[in-house]
């Protein structure tokens, strides 16, 4: 077990594994209690305390007389049980690839309506403060680590911008999910110079919607295009990374 976890969390991975890996299918009972906490050799007290953190995800359900059963719809479960599903060294890679090509057009929907949003607060001393991101970012590019780290600023920065909640909930369930499999995200990004280039071409636009504004609609749609042709570029090199 991974020691930075606490017990109770440790169990629920465990847990979670024998879900994503299909030992446990969708509405299937889990074992008795008592055989289950023998089964991982932790105590009944563990294991029901890793079990309540799969029924606060809503993996598992628990009703008074018949055990504990796996959600019956696993498609109805919250975003994050894809992080789990992903990490799960056994999954096939077609499977993955299917996966991760859904979590980048919803990343993609997601940063368009952040973006929108983010434009109608955007003023010379925001942008300005978006420039200063960008700028560290490029200093950045020979030190992989600390540059994806400017790019989940520059995300939040515009979240924080456009001032929604719910996607800030949403865009960290996202970035779990790619976070399961970091070897993807290295190779959706790319070269760090070519992808730098996207960004610092973002700032220019951004900088074209603030001097006229009224060309909103045509840089959005500008923007929206650049947008899907790095994904499409991105998903090529994730497939040759996954299949090979």
């Amino acid at each position: 077990m991974n020691d930075a976890l606490t017990l109770s969390g440790q169990v629920a991975q465990r847990l979670r594994e024998r879900i994503a890996d299909g030992t446990w299918t969708a509405g299937a009972t889990l074992p008795a209690e008592r055989r289950l906490a023998t089964e991982l050799g932790v105590s009944r007290g563990s294991l029901r305390a890793g079990i309540a953190q799969l029924q606060a995800e809503g993996l598992v359900e628990a009703r008074q007389g018949s055990g504990t059963r796996v959600c019956a719809d696993l498609s109805q479960v919250p975003l994050d049980w894809m992080s789990w599903v992903l990490a799960h060294e056994g999954l096939d890679p077609n499977e993955a690839l299917i996966v991760i090509e859904q979590l980048v057009a919803l990343r993609r929907t997601v940063a368009l309506h952040v973006l929108e949003q983010a434009i109608d607060a955007l003023d010379e001393i925001k942008l300005d403060a978006f420039r200063r991101l960008v700028r560290e970012q490029g200093q950045s590019i020979g030190q992989p680590i600390r540059y994806e780290a400017f790019e989940q600023q520059i995300e939040r920065f515009f979240i924080a911008l456009a001032d929604n909640r719910i996607v800030s909930l949403l865009n960290e369930s996202l970035r779990r999910c790619f976070k399961a499999r970091p070897e993807v995200v290295t190779a959706f990004m790319g070269d760090l110079e070519n992808h730098h280039a996207g960004n610092q071409a973002l700032l220019a636009a951004l900088q074209l919607v603030v001097e006229q504004p009224e060309q909103k609609s045509q840089i959005m749609a500008a923007i929206k295009e650049g947008l899907v042709e790095f994904e499409a570029q991105g998903l090529v090199r994730v497939r040759e990374q996954v299949s090979g």
